[in-house]
Protein backbone atom coordinates (compact mmCIF):
# COMPACT_ATOMS: atom_id res chain seq x y z
CA UNK A 1 0.00 0.00 0.00
CA UNK A 2 2.70 2.76 0.94
CA UNK A 3 4.68 1.80 -2.39
CA UNK A 4 1.22 2.58 -4.44
CA UNK A 5 1.15 5.83 -2.72
CA UNK A 6 4.82 6.52 -3.18
CA UNK A 7 4.80 5.65 -6.75
CA UNK A 8 1.41 8.02 -7.14
CA UNK A 9 3.65 10.81 -5.46
CA UNK A 10 6.44 10.60 -8.10
CA UNK A 11 4.06 10.75 -11.31
CA UNK A 12 2.65 13.71 -9.56
CA UNK A 13 5.80 15.29 -9.02
CA UNK A 14 7.08 14.24 -12.58
CA UNK A 15 3.37 15.74 -13.85
CA UNK A 16 4.04 18.73 -12.45
CA UNK A 17 7.64 19.74 -13.90
CA UNK A 18 5.81 18.92 -17.23
CA UNK A 19 2.87 21.06 -16.70
CA UNK A 20 5.45 23.87 -15.53
CA UNK A 21 7.77 23.77 -18.58
CA UNK A 22 7.27 25.89 -21.51
CA UNK A 23 8.73 26.38 -24.80
CA UNK A 24 9.64 29.94 -25.03
CA UNK A 25 7.90 32.05 -26.85
CA UNK A 26 9.88 34.56 -28.92
CA UNK A 27 8.13 38.06 -29.37
CA UNK A 28 9.81 38.64 -33.14
CA UNK A 29 13.52 38.87 -34.02
CA UNK A 30 15.83 42.28 -33.93
CA UNK A 31 17.53 44.26 -36.38
CA UNK A 32 18.63 47.81 -36.28
CA UNK A 33 15.43 50.09 -35.29
CA UNK A 34 13.03 50.53 -32.92
CA UNK A 35 10.43 47.80 -32.07
CA UNK A 36 7.71 47.83 -29.24
CA UNK A 37 6.60 44.82 -26.74
CA UNK A 38 5.13 43.91 -23.17
CA UNK A 39 6.23 42.57 -20.39
CA UNK A 40 4.38 41.19 -17.76
CA UNK A 41 4.53 43.93 -14.67
CA UNK A 42 7.09 42.02 -11.60
CA UNK A 43 8.24 39.15 -13.68
CA UNK A 44 11.76 39.89 -12.50
CA UNK A 45 15.57 39.30 -13.33
CA UNK A 46 15.99 36.43 -10.19
CA UNK A 47 12.81 34.03 -11.37
CA UNK A 48 13.55 31.72 -14.78
CA UNK A 49 12.24 32.73 -17.84
CA UNK A 50 8.44 31.92 -17.64
CA UNK A 51 7.12 35.72 -17.91
CA UNK A 52 9.87 37.19 -19.74
CA UNK A 53 9.87 38.88 -22.70
CA UNK A 54 11.97 37.31 -24.98
CA UNK A 55 14.01 38.33 -28.29
CA UNK A 56 15.92 36.88 -31.03
CA UNK A 57 18.66 38.53 -32.98
CA UNK A 58 21.87 37.70 -34.82
CA UNK A 59 24.76 39.95 -35.15
CA UNK A 60 28.07 39.25 -37.20
CA UNK A 61 31.33 38.33 -35.66
CA UNK A 62 33.08 41.04 -33.90
CA UNK A 63 30.03 43.28 -34.47
CA UNK A 64 28.83 45.87 -31.83
CA UNK A 65 25.10 45.31 -30.31
CA UNK A 66 23.45 47.92 -28.54
CA UNK A 67 20.45 47.28 -27.48
CA UNK A 68 18.33 49.95 -25.27
CA UNK A 69 14.62 49.43 -23.65
CA UNK A 70 12.65 52.72 -22.93
CA UNK A 71 9.62 52.33 -20.95
CA UNK A 72 6.57 53.37 -21.92
CA UNK A 73 4.66 52.44 -19.23
CA UNK A 74 5.58 54.65 -15.59
CA UNK A 75 5.56 51.73 -13.86
CA UNK A 76 8.39 49.81 -15.61
CA UNK A 77 11.73 49.28 -14.21
CA UNK A 78 13.20 47.31 -16.99
CA UNK A 79 16.01 44.73 -16.35
CA UNK A 80 17.68 43.09 -20.13
CA UNK A 81 19.69 40.53 -20.47
CA UNK A 82 21.90 38.88 -23.51
CA UNK A 83 22.31 35.26 -23.70
CA UNK A 84 24.18 33.17 -26.96
CA UNK A 85 22.47 30.30 -27.86
CA UNK A 86 18.65 29.46 -27.65
CA UNK A 87 16.35 27.46 -25.08
CA UNK A 88 13.92 24.64 -25.54
CA UNK A 89 12.38 25.90 -22.07
CA UNK A 90 11.78 28.89 -20.25
CA UNK A 91 12.39 27.16 -16.91
CA UNK A 92 16.19 26.41 -18.56
CA UNK A 93 16.92 30.09 -17.61
CA UNK A 94 17.78 29.71 -13.62
CA UNK A 95 17.99 34.42 -13.57
CA UNK A 96 19.19 37.19 -15.97
CA UNK A 97 22.51 36.64 -14.38
CA UNK A 98 23.76 32.97 -15.07
CA UNK A 99 23.90 30.48 -18.06
CA UNK A 100 21.31 28.91 -19.12
CA UNK A 101 21.23 25.51 -19.85
CA UNK A 102 22.29 25.54 -23.28
CA UNK A 103 22.90 29.39 -23.74
CA UNK A 104 26.18 31.40 -22.56
CA UNK A 105 25.09 34.41 -20.16
CA UNK A 106 27.00 37.61 -22.52
CA UNK A 107 25.47 40.39 -20.46
CA UNK A 108 23.00 42.09 -18.17
CA UNK A 109 21.87 46.14 -17.47
CA UNK A 110 19.27 47.76 -14.85
CA UNK A 111 20.29 50.82 -16.19
CA UNK A 112 22.09 52.95 -18.74
CA UNK A 113 25.12 52.51 -18.06
CA UNK A 114 26.92 49.23 -16.00
CA UNK A 115 27.62 51.26 -12.95
CA UNK A 116 23.72 52.58 -12.68
CA UNK A 117 21.48 50.46 -11.03
CA UNK A 118 18.46 52.24 -13.37
CA UNK A 119 14.63 52.63 -11.55
CA UNK A 120 10.85 52.89 -11.90
CA UNK A 121 10.50 54.89 -15.42
CA UNK A 122 14.31 54.27 -16.28
CA UNK A 123 15.69 53.34 -19.44
CA UNK A 124 18.06 50.30 -19.53
CA UNK A 125 21.04 49.87 -22.34
CA UNK A 126 23.67 47.37 -22.43
CA UNK A 127 26.55 46.90 -25.16
CA UNK A 128 29.23 44.45 -26.57
CA UNK A 129 31.22 42.89 -29.40
CA UNK A 130 30.05 39.54 -30.69
CA UNK A 131 33.09 37.48 -29.93
CA UNK A 132 30.48 34.48 -29.82
CA UNK A 133 29.86 33.57 -33.38
CA UNK A 134 27.12 33.53 -35.81
CA UNK A 135 24.19 31.60 -33.88
CA UNK A 136 21.67 33.01 -32.13
CA UNK A 137 20.80 35.38 -29.45
CA UNK A 138 18.56 35.96 -27.44
CA UNK A 139 17.14 39.49 -25.34
CA UNK A 140 15.10 38.67 -22.70
CA UNK A 141 13.28 41.51 -20.65
CA UNK A 142 11.44 41.77 -16.94
CA UNK A 143 10.63 43.60 -14.85
CA UNK A 144 12.43 44.24 -11.87
CA UNK A 145 10.59 43.34 -8.71
CA UNK A 146 9.46 46.83 -7.50
CA UNK A 147 6.17 46.77 -5.82
CA UNK A 148 4.01 48.95 -8.56
CA UNK A 149 2.24 48.00 -11.51
CA UNK A 150 0.26 45.00 -12.76
CA UNK A 151 -0.75 43.95 -15.98
CA UNK A 152 1.24 44.06 -18.80
CA UNK A 153 3.77 46.89 -19.09
CA UNK A 154 5.18 48.95 -22.63
CA UNK A 155 8.23 49.20 -23.37
CA UNK A 156 10.51 50.14 -26.91
CA UNK A 157 13.50 48.51 -28.03
CA UNK A 158 15.89 50.63 -30.10
CA UNK A 159 18.96 48.22 -31.21
CA UNK A 160 22.22 48.87 -32.94
CA UNK A 161 22.66 45.22 -34.74
CA UNK A 162 24.82 45.65 -38.28
CA UNK A 163 23.37 43.83 -40.75
CA UNK A 164 25.70 42.14 -43.27
CA UNK A 165 24.45 45.21 -46.00
CA UNK A 166 26.43 46.90 -43.59
CA UNK A 167 29.54 45.92 -43.87
CA UNK A 168 28.54 44.93 -47.96
CA UNK A 169 28.63 48.64 -48.18
CA UNK A 170 31.38 49.79 -46.40
CA UNK A 171 33.69 47.18 -48.04
CA UNK A 172 32.12 48.97 -51.67
CA UNK A 173 32.95 52.35 -49.98
CA UNK A 174 36.91 51.35 -49.33
CA UNK A 175 36.33 49.76 -52.27
CA UNK A 176 36.05 52.84 -54.18
CA UNK A 177 38.40 55.04 -51.72
CA UNK A 178 41.03 52.28 -53.15
CA UNK A 179 40.30 53.11 -56.47
CA UNK A 180 40.20 56.69 -56.35
CA UNK A 181 43.60 56.50 -54.71
CA UNK A 182 45.05 54.44 -57.36
CA UNK A 183 43.94 57.04 -60.17
CA UNK A 184 45.40 60.07 -58.45
CA UNK A 185 48.97 58.35 -58.90
CA UNK A 186 48.69 57.12 -62.39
Amino acid sequence: MMTKHALLAALALAGAQAAHAAAPTYLGHLSSGSFAGTVAAESGPWTDGTNWSLWTFTADLLAEVSITVTPNHADLDPYIAVWFGTESDTTHYANMSSDGLSSLFIAGADGLSPWSTGGVGEPAALSFTNVYGDGPFVLAIADYADGVGSGPLAYTITASVPEPETYAMFLAGLGLSAALRLRRRA
